[in-house]
């Protein structure tokens, strides 16, 4: 067995533990992105590694970006990226320690996420979770298609 054929094989053995640990008995949204996010890690690696193209590894960036979406959407645009402590009303947590920039100056542009009225903090963290959600699906519809070898 030559070394292409062994990195093929282990790479094949990663990808089923990976597969088989995103399975569980949720049932909504976040299920299907639990198995979009395994199938896209393991898109990535193979990508980096195995590709016989020459953008493999550009493709492989493409696909980050894709999972870090999945990974914002899945934290509800960052629930728990507050600092400690409570906010000047006494709630908890402050929705001015939101830990990440948001660009809110063009929130008229992106369109609200039909989340089914999930509870968020603060508006950036609610706008994080919908720029999340918009970028997610357009790098998929526009370019999951080259991500072939």
């Amino acid at each position: 067995m030559n070394r292409r054929d062994r990195l093929m094989q282990d790479h094949r053995e990663w990808a089923m533990r990976q597969w088989h640990a995103a399975f569980s008995a949720d049932w909504d949204y976040e299920y299907m992105l639990i198995h979009l996010r395994a199938k896209l890690v393991t898109m990535k690696r193979y990508n980096l590694n195995l590709s016989y193209i020459v953008k493999g590894p550009y493709y492989a960036g493409q696909i980050h970006i894709a999972i870090k979406m999945i990974d914002i959407i899945l934290e509800q645009g960052g629930q728990n990226d507050y600092d400690d402590g409570l906010g000047p009303d006494g709630t908890w947590p402050d929705p001015g320690s939101f830990k990440h920039q948001v660009n809110m100056r063009n929130r008229g542009r992106i369109p609200r996420a039909n989340d089914g009225g999930e509870c968020y903090w603060s508006d950036a963290q609610q706008l994080r979770f919908d720029k999340a959600w918009m970028l997610l699906w357009k790098i998929l519809a526009e370019r999951s298609i080259l991500w072939g070898d």
